[in-house]
């Protein structure tokens, strides 16, 4: 982490009762995309529905759009993580929709949600905060 390129990669650690409980990311695309990063994310189950990841995943949007020229912020969870969708739509996420046979994990093909923020719709979000 300590190479990367920060106009390209914005990753910080989550923390919580003086530990590191999780990790979020956003990674700028190439190309065509160069504008457009991807968003990730990892809490440890026991922080879990404690609004935690939503407030990090708000910061680190703001943070983006402001330090950046990314306009567009998008997420690709689980169809079946119901609490990863909740955590994106909380943050203002809009769902674009469903990805089909997206993934391969444990030998299951698995459905993705599209979920994506603009920076014109952070910066009203913002606003009425």
């Amino acid at each position: 982490m300590l190479s990367i390129n920060k106009d390209e990669t914005f990753a910080f650690a989550i923390t919580a009762d003086n530990k590191v409980i999780g990790s979020i990311g956003v990674f700028r695309q190439g190309n065509i995309h160069r504008q457009t990063a991807e968003l990730g994310y990892y809490v440890a189950e026991e922080y879990w529905g404690k609004g935690i990841m939503t407030e990090a995943v708000k910061q680190i949007c703001g943070y983006v759009f402001d330090k950046s020229d990314i306009i567009r912020i998008y997420a690709e969870p689980f169809a079946y993580n119901i609490a990863s969708c909740r955590v994106l739509e909380k943050a203002g996420f809009q769902y674009e929709g469903t990805l089909r046979g997206n993934a391969v994990k444990n030998g299951k093909v698995i459905d993705m949600k599209m979920y994506s923020l603009l920076k014109t719709e952070s910066l009203i979000i913002s606003a009425t905060i």
